[in-house]
């Protein structure tokens, strides 16, 4: 705790927030669930340290999507918005409307940042496992998730 508080510090020092992102145990082994980061945040204890939630993550460690969101609002900052298969959002299993409604309940009012990942560089490629090529290309994953989440956003009132 004692580093992330210099960094949160030092960044805060600069105009900076800093978010910890929560990834599954396959890819990282600190923080796995969004209680897990959120009590860690609470630790470091300065303001501009904050959560960022991924929904693909929590589609693999959270038991739904709805709670987590909700009992970590107080220090929630940041989300991406990615599918199960990390493809085109709304064509995997992530439950968008516990999302929506966890985003809602949570008064969440930080940005909706659209993640899709298209096989287009072998960096990518290799960083995010996307061993076969992806259905849509990337002006689609685009245009489609833009629209979702608009579309989702207005419906909930985000």
């Amino acid at each position: 705790m004692d580093t992330l508080g210099e960094v949160a510090l030092i960044a805060k020092k600069m105009g900076m927030s800093i978010g910890l992102e929560v990834v599954n145990r396959n890819e990282g082994y600190l923080y796995n669930t969004l209680a897990d980061a959120r009590e860690a945040i609470l630790a470091v204890g300065i303001d501009n340290f904050n959560l960022h939630a991924d929904t693909y993550h929590m589609n693999i460690e959270e038991e739904g999507f709805y709670t987590p969101l909700v009992e970590t609002a107080d220090v929630l900052a940041y989300i991406h918005m990615s599918e199960s298969h990390r493809g085109l959002i709304g064509t995997g299993t992530v439950n968008w409307n516990e999302v929506f409604r966890g985003l809602k309940d949570a008064k969440y009012t930080g940005p909706l940042i659209l993640e899709s990942f298209t096989s287009i560089n072998p960096d990518i490629i290799a960083a995010t496992k996307l061993w076969r090529a992806p259905k849509y290309p990337p002006d689609v994953f685009a245009r489609k998730g833009l629209e979702f989440l608009k579309e989702n956003a207005a419906k909930y009132g985000l």
